[in-house]
């Protein structure tokens, strides 16, 4: 139980630190188009308040996450789901990567046959001269 709470706790952190970062550059962006100057705290220009905004609001939505507990226990329920997954291994990938690259040449050639019997096709029912096109 402590190990699934563990990884739950830590892509929620991972994913408010990406969200913190986006909202704050969000946040300067719009002081910017509005021509309002973004102020800095503790007198550098190291910590402007856009992004303490940005970062306390986030804070404060992953302590309401992490308490909340019907998202909580979905959480776990996804980790444990995903401890049941059995991943291909190296061979298997590799075999799985060859019958792509085979099924997208076929494709590919296929494709480029019927596009070449359309062109073909329709030059020849248009009377256009493939060579000078007109």
């Amino acid at each position: 139980m402590r190990s699934r709470q563990r990884f739950v706790v830590i892509g929620v952190i991972s994913l408010a630190i990406i969200i913190a970062l986006v909202v704050a550059h969000g946040l300067e962006w719009i002081w910017v188009q509005f021509g309002l100057d973004d102020p800095f705290l503790l007198g550098t220009r190291d910590l402007p308040l856009s992004t303490l905004i940005a970062y306390g609001v986030t804070l404060i939505a992953v302590v309401v996450l992490l308490r909340h507990k019907a998202t909580m226990e979905l959480a776990n329920e996804v980790v444990d789901e995903l401890t049941k997954v059995t991943w291909p291994t190296r061979e298997e990938t590799g075999n799985a990567t060859i019958v792509v690259i085979v099924a997208v040449l076929i494709s590919a050639g296929y494709l480029g046959a019927f596009d070449a019997v359309w062109l073909a096709l329709t030059d020849w029912i248009l009377d256009i001269d493939p060579l000078t096109g007109g």
